[in-house]
């Protein structure tokens, strides 16, 4: 009996060791699954990684003169974005292509989401576009040294030259830029005293842009309208002459005002020329090289070069032009601020005509012109880095909201682009209290100077 219930022990153990078994191979055994079905719905729920974000982006400036100097304009500039960036999918599909970011995250890591983030939001800030250069350029001294009297130069030459490449046939509410780049010119030109001289030079007016074309495209620069006083006819005939049609010799173009202009030495002549363009250049030249030569020689320009709806590469290429040759760098993406700009040369070109006729309204008309442009320009750069900060401020909440950002690179972050804002918009502030005093003192000198020599001759 004893015997038949140990057997019977034996079995039970033996069958339960045996399932025991049996489950431990069995859990042992891969599950059946279908692994490509299974990643291609994770890849179609996880948004890829853009190859933008891989880039080397700038630095997030700290001061005003490294924000204006910034290389690029950011692709959704230009806007204030409400809160969600509602109706921007563009926007979120670039924020959500970025990595999940913890603390525990690298230090480049987190500096490389805030350099890309910063420049698909970064608006315009300019350096001081008040031509106060204007100003200097038209006095001279006695050569005498007979007088130390404030004296304006005889003559006030204003040149331009217009880019007339195939781009330039590109759209702007209903118009080709060429179109409105010649109704802006055309007003310019009109505002004028009647005793300036104007020049206008095209280039890239000829073929078409295939590279059998090329050539004669790169070699062709026409003065259109000579240099001589304005005369509206003549003027508008010369601007029907040309439609965009090819390639872009801005080097070889500002080469050529600058041998044609030596005969204007800048002792004798105020000079201003003015290079407007929608791109960089195409025909293999040195622009940089070409605007510097310009800038250094005896012609002594006030040069201006206006990027018309360019691209970031093209900004990028004029504003080195501009800094290489020390001239002003303005970025135009409309019509109306063409005009603007242009404005701004005809009004000192006024004040320079009435010196001689009436030198105290001329001063008051140069001080109040110059407190106006300040003005303007300032209310410019305060809306624009607030709204910066603002849009950035949204797409940071949204990555937070979204789970890419934890806490504290989140609260990080802010900081950064809060010292930016702060930092900046003090600056700006700064220069602007700063060049408006300048303009007032000297005012104030000058005023007096005028006035001592009003009473001089009464007497």
């Amino acid at each position: 009996m004893k015997k038949v219930i140990y057997t019977l022990i034996v079995m039970v153990l033996l069958v339960t060791f045996a399932a025991c078994s049996s489950d431990e191979a069995a859990s042992s055994q891969p599950e059946k699954k279908e692994p490509q079905k299974e990643e291609k719905v994770k890849e179609e729920d996880t948004p890829k990684e853009s190859e933008e974000v891989n880039k080397e982006y700038p630095p997030v400036p700290t001061t005003f003169a490294e924000s204006a100097e910034y290389p690029t304009v950011g692709e959704f500039a230009g806007e204030e974005y409400e809160k969600g960036f509602a109706g921007q999918e563009e926007i979120k599909k670039k924020l959500d292509s970025l990595p999940e970011l913890t603390e525990e995250s690298s230090k480049k890591e987190i500096e490389n989401m805030e350099r890309y983030v910063f420049s698909l939001f970064k608006e315009e800030l300019t350096k001081v576009d008040v031509p106060i250069d204007q100003w200097k350029s038209m006095q001279f001294t006695d050569p005498n040294g007979e007088s130390d009297q404030l004296q304006l130069k005889e003559n006030y030459n204003v040149a331009i030259l217009l880019d007339s490449s195939g781009s330039m046939e590109k759209m702007e509410n209903g118009k080709t830029r060429m179109d409105l780049a010649k109704a802006a010119i055309q007003q310019f030109v009109k505002d004028l005293p009647a005793d300036a001289n104007v020049s206008l030079r095209v280039y890239g007016h000829v073929g078409t842009g295939s590279d059998q074309d090329k050539k004669a495209s790169c070699s062709k620069i026409e003065e259109v309208y000579p240099f001589g006083k304005y005369e509206a006819g003549k003027f508008s005939d010369a601007l029907s002459q040309f439609k965009p049609a090819g390639w872009t010799p801005m080097a070889k173009a500002i080469d050529q005002v600058k041998a044609d202009f030596q005969q204007y030495d800048g002792e004798q002549n105020s000079n201003i020329i003015y290079v407007v363009s929608d791109g960089v250049e195409t025909c293999n030249g040195d622009p940089m090289k070409a605007a510097k030569s310009l800038a250094e020689s005896n012609i002594s320009p006030v040069l201006n070069i206006i990027g018309y709806q360019v691209d970031n590469e093209g900004l990028a290429q004029l504003k080195e032009m501009a800094d290489a040759s020390g001239g002003n760098y303005i970025n135009a993406r409309s019509h109306e601020d063409l005009v603007t700009e242009f404005k701004q040369t005809a009004d000192m070109a006024k004040i320079w005509s009435q010196w001689h006729d009436d030198s105290k309204k001329a001063l008051n008309d140069l001080h109040s012109t110059i407190r106006d442009q300040l003005n303007a320009w300032y209310e410019v750069q305060r809306d624009n880095v607030q709204q910066e900060f603002s849009n950035l401020q949204t797409a940071v909440n949204y990555l937070h909201e979204q789970g890419k950002l934890d806490d504290r690179v989140f609260l990080n972050t802010l900081d950064v682009y809060r010292d930016n804002f702060l930092f900046i918009g003090d600056e700006a502030r700064d220069l602007f209290l700063e060049l408006s005093d300048i303009n007032r003192d000297t005012f104030l000198e000058k005023h007096a100077e005028v006035t001592d020599r009003y009473l001089e001759e009464m007497d």
